[in-house]
Parts: C-alpha cells; structure tokens; sequence
C-alpha cells in the first residue's frame, strides 16, 4: 500500500534532512527495500540517530561539511512548534528510564495524538519507538535542537520530536476485533516484570492486567476513557463480538515486537513524528498526566511496578 501524498512529502524529507544531522549529535541515513524481482524500490524510510561517540577523532574535511549541512538544518529543527505546562520525560511513572514498564507522559502525548488525528477508538504504540525526552532539557545543551530557558513552561521544538521518533515510522488505521485487540494488549504486557520495548501506550482506553497469569492470559479487562480522561468510560468488549478501530504504527502492523500482522488490512497514514508535532502545535500547550491506562495487578508473588509520585 503506498503511502499518502502527505506521507511521501513528509519522507523525501526526512530522506534529504536524515544525512544531515551528525553536528548536532545526531545521525541519520535512508534505507530502501527493493522488490526483489522488478529490482524496484517500494519503500523508504530513515533513521534519526543519537552515534555513540568512540573517541575517534573526525575528519576535517567531513566534519566541516556536517556542520555546513547542520547550519541549513538548525533553522527547521530548532523551531519551537508548542510548549508543555509539565517536563515530558522518556521515563515511564514507574521509574523506569526507557519508558517500558508503566504508562509514560510522552506516551500519552504520542498515543493521543494518533488517536485524535484519525478519529480511531483507541491507539497503541510500542514504547521502545519513543527514544528521547520529548521536551527540552532543563539545562541548556548548545549542541541541541533546544534553547536555553526557565521552565514553566517547557519549550518543544520540532528536532525534540524527531529525537522521541527517530525511525521514520507511519501510522496505520484499521479495524479489529475486541479479542484482536485484546492480543495486541496481551503481547504487550508479555514479557513483563521484564523490561521489553513492546510494552503498550495506549490511548482512548484503560486496561488492567494480571502479572502473575501466564502470557497470553494477563489482561482482566478494559474500559474506555471517558471524555475529560479518567479511566470511568463503558467496558471494552474484548471478544471476537465487537469491532473497534486502532492507530498504531507501521512497524507494528508489519509484526514487528511480535504484535499481530495486520499490515494487509492497514490503511497507511503520515509520518508518525509529523502526526505528533502538529497535535502539539494545535493543542499548545499540552499539559499531560498519568490516568491510569495501563494497571497491574498481581495474583502471585510477583510484585508489579511502582507507579511514583
């Protein structure tokens, strides 16, 4: 399925700004999947990385390119497109830095924002996709995409929201079943206590899940938010009766952290770090909190993640 116009714009884009981003701290490259037999490229897509620094020293030469290329750049990522009434941390409400055992702020923000974009009924997205904080830091970088400032608020420019979503995902929309979208909740909380990038944030629906039931048994039940968010909407029919329509993003949809195939059914959407920063633009300034969408309980020894104040 190709992708939109919007999409393909969005992508030459990143093929073009995704080389150019070494100064900064960053890195990217593009990457095509050819056909194999028509030797055609069907589909592009690109990298926004943070390098690890191995203490080589940098080419004169290159390096003054880089940073001529970067000089083009900072102009369009350094922009601030909204701003957060609260830091927005990669750090889910449980502690954990990568944001993969409990609900997350940046999550929600993420989340939200492919939900309300496509007028689905809910929203999943894995959180080993969010990489980065999605505000700017407290303590001024010169060698980022961010200004210097005193909080509050929390400025968010548009190279912070490439940071959070550097892997030039698509979101998807398609319909699923109640028990579909009960497996997709499943694999997430899956591997839990571990710490695994599947790990769900969701939006438009609130779920809790037994930790110590086997995998693939876990989730007790849902509910739908209800309009101001709290987590006191009408139950979620997680049988094969009822149909629902999801966003989640491409990667997902293609298997990828062993949620369910659903790339066939998918109707392809727009760049998932565009989707983001134009909910952040309309909506300035966020001001995200913790709900309750994702809730663990424990029927065995094993203890479930703290959420902290």
């Amino acid at each position: 399925m190709k992708p939109s116009h919007t999409a393909r714009k969005a992508l030459a884009w990143r093929l073009r700004s995704g080389q150019r981003g070494a100064r900064k701290g960053h890195r990217g490259g593009p990457c095509d999947t050819v056909n194999a037999s028509t030797k055609r490229v069907v589909y592009k897509t690109a990298d926004f990385h943070k390098p690890w620094d191995i203490g080589v020293t940098p080419g004169a030469a290159i390096q003054a390119r880089i940073d001529q290329l970067n000089a083009q750049l900072a102009p369009i990522l350094s922009t601030v497109i909204g701003q957060s009434t609260v830091f927005v941390p990669r750090t889910d409400a449980c502690g954990n830095t990568a944001g993969r055992t409990c609900e997350s702020l940046e999550g929600n923000v993420t989340a939200d924002a492919m939900r309300t974009t496509y007028a689905t009924d809910f929203a999943i997205t894995n959180s080993g996709g969010l990489r980065a904080d999605l505000t700017c830091p407290t303590t001024d970088n010169p060698n980022d995409f961010c200004p210097d400032y005193t909080p509050p608020p929390y400025p968010i420019t548009r190279g912070q929201v490439l940071t959070v979503l550097p892997f030039g995902n698509v979101v998807v929309t398609l319909t699923v079943s109640g028990a579909e979208l009960k497996a997709m909740l499943e694999n997430g909380i899956s591997q839990m206590p571990a710490v695994a990038g599947r790990f769900p944030q969701v939006s438009g629906l609130c779920f809790t899940y037994d930790l110590a039931a086997p995998a693939g048994s876990r989730v007790t039940g849902a509910v739908r938010q209800a309009p101001d968010g709290t987590c006191t909407g009408p139950a979620v029919d997680l049988s094969a009766d009822t149909n629902y329509t999801i966003a989640e993003n491409d990667f997902m949809a293609a298997g990828g952290d062993g949620y369910p195939i659903f790339s066939s059914r998918a109707t392809t959407r727009d760049i998932m770090d565009q989707v983001l920063a134009d909910y952040i633009t309309a909506r300035s300034p966020v001001s995200p909190a913790i709900q309750g969408r994702v809730n663990c309980t424990t029927s065995g020894a094993t203890a479930c993640p703290v959420v902290t104040p």
